[in-house]
Parts: structure tokens; C-alpha cells; sequence
């Protein structure tokens, strides 16, 4: 995270905050799908929009094609959500849940899928932090915006009305996989910058 943004004490704080949310959120999880998803350390830092073309070019030299869910919270804490999960992603989760999408209405059925996951994840997340921060949110009904589609393709439509947001902000980044495969989805959670005040003032109760 850029100092511009935060001093080391907040940092830390918010470090602390952002662990035991996705500790939580994990075991929430575990229950929710029978202990299967395992949550990587977050990676919290400072970006701007010239780092949403950096990620994008990142995902596209990652994936060949990939599958993208997006949420917005809204309140005290808001901002955007992004789920991604690369091919063989679906094909793990689909393996350990014994999910068959042979039969009926296929891309439907996956849709459903990857909605109710990423579902799951991103908004037990988001809650957690704004709970711990004491920051009101809700979440607005999450969507695919991307489905399979080649990863230079998706590219143009993960965190679109983020590129009008000026300035740096707050951005998690999470990596989590399947239990007993080492397939990675990721989850990243940006924060509009009009709300860095109140998530400031927060974190200085903390300190």
C-alpha cells in the first residue's frame, strides 16, 4: 500500500482487519461447501487506473479464457467487486462438488454456479471487513459479465466504471483455491476513493 494513502500504524491495522475477515469468511465457507475453499494471505495495496490496465494485462497472460463475476457495495464502504475464474477453475469446482452440466441447459447451469461462489465469497468478504471497520455497506445482486470468453476479450469489461475513478484507492486482492487443487480463482475487492476518509477514520479508533 502507497504511504500517500495510509501511515505504517494504519497499514498494519488495516492488515489485521482485512486477515481476520478472510479468516472468518473462510470458515463461513468451509461450512457453506463442505470445507473445500482455502484462502491465500490478501495482498492490500494502493492503485490508480493505470493499474486496471496493468491487471487486465496480467489476466490475459494468465488465462487463455476466463469467466467473470462483478458485484457493487454501496454505503460507507463502497465499491467494486470482481471474481475470476480461468477454465480449469470451473472444471475443479465442478470436479469436487460432482456437479454434471451434460444434460439441460449447460451455460446456465454454470452460470448458477460460478454466481453462487463467487456469491458467497465476495460478499461474506466485503461484509466482514465493514463490520470490523464499523462501516455500513450492502451489496447490490451480483452478474456474469464475461462467460468463457477469451481473456483479451473479458479484459475490457473487468471494473469498467472504475476507470473513472481519479486518484489512488484501496484494492485486496485474494487468491483462494480448492481443496486438494492447486487451481486459483481470485477476488478483488477495490474501494471507491470518496470513502477512504471514513475507512481513515476507522482504522485511527483502532490505533
Amino acid at each position: 500500500m502507497s504511504e500517500a494513502l495510509f501511515d505504517e500504524d494504519e497499514r498494519d491495522v488495516l492488515g489485521e482487519t482485512v486477515n481476520i475477515a478472510m479468516g472468518k469468511a473462510g470458515a463461513t465457507l468451509a461450512e457453506a461447501f463442505s470445507g473445500f475453499v482455502n484462502l491465500r494471505v490478501p495482498d492490500i495495496r494502493s492503485v490508480g487506473a493505470s493499474d486496471i490496465q496493468d491487471t487486465r494485462a496480467r489476466l490475459v497472460k494468465t488465462y487463455e479464457r476466463v469467466s467473470v463475476l462483478e458485484q457493487e457495495f454501496f454505503g460507507e464502504l463502497a465499491g467494486h467487486i470482481a471474481v475470476i475464474y480461468g477454465p480449469a477453475s470451473y472444471a475443479a469446482l465442478r470436479d469436487v462438488l460432482g456437479f454434471d452440466d451434460r444434460d439441460g441447459d449447460g451455460r446456465k447451469q454454470r452460470e448458477e454456479l460460478l454466481l453462487e461462489l463467487g456469491n458467497a465469497l465476495a460478499s461474506t468478504c466485503v461484509l466482514e471487513i465493514a463490520a470490523l471497520l464499523e462501516l455500513r455497506t450492502g451489496l447490490r445482486p451480483p452478474r456474469v459479465v464475461a462467460f468463457d470468453v477469451p481473456s483479451a476479450e473479458a479484459d475490457l469489461r473487468l471494473f469498467g466504471d472504475a476507470q473513472a475513478w481519479t486518484g489512488q484507492t484501496l484494492q485486496i486482492d485474494i487468491v483462494f483455491h480448492l481443496e486438494a487443487h492447486e487451481v486459483p480463482f481470485e477476488l478483488m475487492i477495490k474501494v471507491k476513493p470518496d470513502c477512504l476518509p471514513a475507512v481513515k477514520q476507522s482504522l485511527a479508533k483502532r490505533i
